[in-house]
């Protein structure tokens, strides 16, 4: 089918918010272009870069007519762009994706073939992977065995627990979607987009397929790399999400029920992670920050000995103390990831093909 066809007869649209990332981006827009499933409209949101991202857009649009390119006057955030981009959808089906992240090639087809046999879905959900820039994976999929339908709200529990694929990023929903639930709550923190997932899935009938919709990328600019460090607001970020989903009417009351009883995610144990990362790389300041919100998400014994760590590692030059815990971190990382690369490293190396 040509060019010309192919932009008449778009079913799915990629968006993809961007900002200061022309060579990642130009990779997650080859993604989206090289999917098995040709029906394909990709529109960027540039959150006025100002740097040579429009050139590498631009030249894209010229070589496959299914780019399109938006450019904003001004940097007003990454959510409230998502938004933008949603609003301005018009196919049957919409992709979120960030402009470092990478789409398998087989998923927007997969994903409309499940929607044909299940005309009563609103989303399509894949496992996703996080790989860095070595292309090795650090962090495995969702185990999914089989494909299964849930009828409307039932994919909500899957998700909470871990074992229903969460991340947007492995999701096509139907355009519908978007104007039922209302856009990305931006308020509610980093996590914004949880949020969004959680209340589309507790709200509408869905599908969880098998295999790798696409890789998170892992890398200093990333969201993984900059993420923030844990704070008392989380846990009010995270009833708030819930909130919106318990009060909404159309969800059913046995879902609602449930969400209100679900409680936040463990925030000691991420927020342990958080220091220990920090300390074996000499962030002692953000080493710090994740010890007050440990305080302050209801344990202060804990901050209190962490904050003693850290002081020791700062101010007594613990130099020993600092190259063990990054010695330890390192071995365990790599021994993770070498079991990792072994059992998943085959399903991430469509990446290679995007590489530049």
């Amino acid at each position: 089918m040509s060019q010309a066809l192919l932009s008449l007869a778009p079913v799915v649209t990629t968006v993809i918010p961007t900002y200061r990332r022309p060579k990642l981006l130009r990779r997650a827009i080859l993604s989206a272009l090289g999917q098995t499933y040709p029906h394909v409209r990709v529109c960027v949101y540039d959150n006025a870069s100002g740097d040579e991202t429009e050139a590498v857009v631009r030249k894209l649009a010229l070589q496959d007519s299914r780019v399109r390119y938006h450019r904003h006057q001004e940097n007003f955030g990454s959510y409230p762009n998502f938004n933008f981009g949603i609003r301005e959808v018009t196919t049957p089906y919409l992709s979120l994706l960030s402009d470092d992240d990478v789409l398998a090639p087989g998923f927007y087809e997969q994903a409309v073939q499940a929607f044909e046999r299940y005309p009563k879905a609103m989303f399509v959900c894949m496992p996703t992977m996080v790989i860095d820039t070595a292309v090795r994976v650090i962090s495995p999929p969702v185990h999914v065995e089989r494909g299964q339908y849930f009828q409307q709200g039932e994919a909500v529990r899957g998700m909470l627990e871990g074992t229903v694929p969460s991340t947007w990023t492995g999701i096509v929903f139907r355009r519908e979607v978007c104007d039922e639930v209302g856009p990305v709550d931006s308020t509610v923190g980093p996590h914004a987009d949880g949020g969004f997932v959680y209340h589309v899935s507790a709200r509408f009938p869905g599908v969880v397929l098998p295999g790798v919709a696409a890789v998170l990328m892992a890398h200093e600019e990333s969201a993984s790399g900059t993420s923030v460090a844990i704070s008392g607001q989380w846990i009010g970020w995270w009833n708030s999400m819930m909130r919106r989903i318990y009060e909404d009417k159309e969800i059913p009351e046995h879902i609602r029920d449930y969400v209100r009883q679900v409680s936040h995610p463990d925030y000691l144990a991420i927020g342990v992670k958080q220091v220990g990362r920090a300390l074996a790389r000499g962030r002692f300041t953000y080493a710090a920050r994740a010890s007050r919100g440990i305080k302050e998400c209801g344990y202060p014994w804990v901050g209190a000995f962490l904050d003693l760590l850290i002081w020791c590692c700062e101010y007594l030059h613990a130099d020993l103390l600092l190259k063990a815990t990054k010695c330890v971190r390192d071995v365990m990382l790599r021994r993770r990831r070498d079991r990792l690369q072994a059992r998943y490293g085959g399903l991430v190396e469509f990446v290679q093909n995007y590489m530049i």
